[in-house]
């Protein structure tokens, strides 16, 4: 299996032989694995653990995608995709964006996620108690969800991709509202707190998003956190 990491959803037939479940397949290691058996346990995970892609375990004909079709478009995440199994049972069931695979072969596998996911590579930002889904402008916190406004959303993709750096002031004014007019910054300070509503778990005691007095911001992750307290 690719050395890059997945959350991975696995929908397939509970196995009192273990060697038959896709999860052998993979470095638990490596992957963070869910398993699901039914609509309801599916649509659980997806909306609580957004995985980097879904994958049909249709080697006995036990499942069938006409059960989780429906229910899946309606969540509208649309994330990738995969079927292992019977071409014609995909076929007829999905019209479009699922890559399917021939059961029984680990390489086929792992290139039909890597398919699947071409397109999403990047699309989520993993953090303890936080995923930022760049697709949907959109963040899940402690399992739930809450939905951006561009602004909150180029804000906080600005200081993410430049986590643990001290941001100014005016360099966010400049880079998210592209004004040099500093003489009214509480347009930044509202945004912030809403921010704070949406990513902390205290929002009066940020961990994630820090006030640095006299300068701008700072998104502090774990790693730093773990320097400072050396």
């Amino acid at each position: 299996m690719t050395n890059t990491s997945y959350v991975l959803l696995i929908v397939e037939p509970k196995y009192r032989d273990k060697t038959e479940s896709l999860v052998s397949t993979f470095n638990t290691d490596i992957h963070k694995i869910f398993v699901a058996d039914s609509p309801g346990i599916v649509i659980d995970t997806m909306k609580t653990r957004w995985p980097d892609v879904v994958i049909f375990n249709l080697t006995d004909n036990r499942l069938s995608l006409a059960d989780f079709y429906k229910p899946i478009r309606q969540l509208g995440l649309d994330l990738p995709t995969v079927a292992v199994g019977d071409k014609s049972e995909v076929a007829a069931k999905f019209k479009r964006g699922i890559v399917w695979v021939p059961p029984k072969d680990p390489q086929q596998l792992v290139s039909g996620i890597i398919r699947a996911t071409s397109k999403q590579s990047n699309r989520f930002t993993r953090l303890p108690t936080l995923i930022i889904d760049s697709k949907k402008g959109q963040v899940l916190h402690n399992q739930t969800r809450h939905t951006l406004t561009p602004k909150e959303y180029k804000l906080l993709r600005m200081l993410i991709d430049q986590r643990d750096q001290i941001l100014t002031r005016k360099e966010i004014m400049q880079q998210v509202w592209e004004t040099d007019y500093m003489g009214d910054t509480r347009t930044l300070d509202v945004h912030i707190r809403w921010l704070r509503k949406k990513i902390e778990d205290n929002p009066s005691r940020p961990t994630y998003l820090k006030t640095v007095r006299g300068e701008g911001y700072i998104f502090i992750t774990k790693r730093l956190r773990a320097l400072a307290n050396r």
